[in-house]
């Protein structure tokens, strides 16, 4: 998929962790194939040839998505729907027909099974980037990367991150990248940049981000990394918390430290991840 938020009319939040998530998407792809990229966003308006797509990407309900164009096969996996109104039949009725739906948050799967549709919980395609992207420990440099969050944007959390004396954090060793891109950008330089970031981010020493699509690659990719949420996003993130260590509000509005250390002090990342990422890798290994 790629992205122009037809729907606005404008990109308003140009977000290059939505060209990730496509990396992450083809992979699955058969080597040999021409891949047709289809705007997210316009998806009944597809008239191309017949096509499989991989449906792993935030959604909104609106004109030009409310079905599926009959010249499009969907593999509903790690999808998140944005609505809070009553979901139009038509729509309902498409799911129905591709179940089961594989969910990137619990909360996307709660609205779905209200309305009866087969729904599951599958986390996002971005935990499965190791197959392309891992690298050898070898390859790893001493960067510590800071993902759209600089030391003054959160006191509580720069005071923990202060704590973590085996990286001695400071502006000096900090590498600062952001995933917001100038949207003049064709869709081949942003998925250029997307490459870019997801290769350094899969060498770096630590990786700290403010971005679910910083966050999870750097899972998937085996370098450590704390999610720093500094409010509790109910509506896209549940169930994504819980793979992850994490530094910010939890579901009470209260400050908390989930961050797995060893006992030298240095950041692990939990592999509950792989539960998922393996199941996802398995229901596409043969589209």
């Amino acid at each position: 998929m790629i992205y122009d938020n037809y729907y606005t009319g404008k990109i308003h939040t140009p977000n290059i962790g939505d060209y990730i998530q496509s990396l992450a998407a083809l992979q699955f792809l058969p080597k040999n194939c021409k891949p047709y990229f289809i705007d997210r966003d316009i998806v009944q308006f597809y008239h191309g040839p017949k096509v499989k797509l991989i449906m792993n990407a935030w959604q909104r309900v609106h004109e030009g998505n409310k079905y599926m164009s009959e010249q499009i096969i969907p593999i509903f996996v790690s999808y998140h729907m944005n609505s809070n109104f009553e979901l139009p039949k038509v729509y309902v009725d498409t799911l129905k027909k591709y179940s089961p739906i594989g969910c990137r948050d619990t909360k996307t799967r709660d609205q779905f099974t209200k309305y009866g549709i087969d729904a599951y919980f599958s986390s996002c395609l971005t935990t499965t980037l190791d197959i392309d992207y891992a690298v050898n420990d070898s390859q790893r440099t001493d960067e510590i990367i800071f993902i759209d969050y600089k030391f003054g944007d959160f006191p509580e959390a720069d005071k923990f991150l202060r704590s973590l004396k085996a990286y001695n954090l400071s502006e000096s060793n900090i590498i600062h990248t952001r995933h917001k891109f100038d949207n003049k950008l064709t869709h081949i330089e942003r998925f250029k940049m997307a490459k870019q970031l997801l290769n350094r981010y899969a060498r770096a020493k630590l990786v700290v981000s403010t971005r679910i699509h910083g966050a999870l690659p750097s899972l998937a990719v085996r370098t450590p990394v704390i999610f720093i949420k500094n409010y509790f996003d109910y509506n896209r993130f549940p169930g994504l918390y819980e793979l992850l260590n994490t530094v910010g509000i939890n579901n009470q509005k209260k400050f908390e430290v989930k961050v797995n250390l060893d006992e030298k002090g240095f950041v692990y990342n939990s592999d509950k991840y792989l539960e998922y990422a393996n199941k996802m890798k398995e229901r596409l290994k043969n589209i």
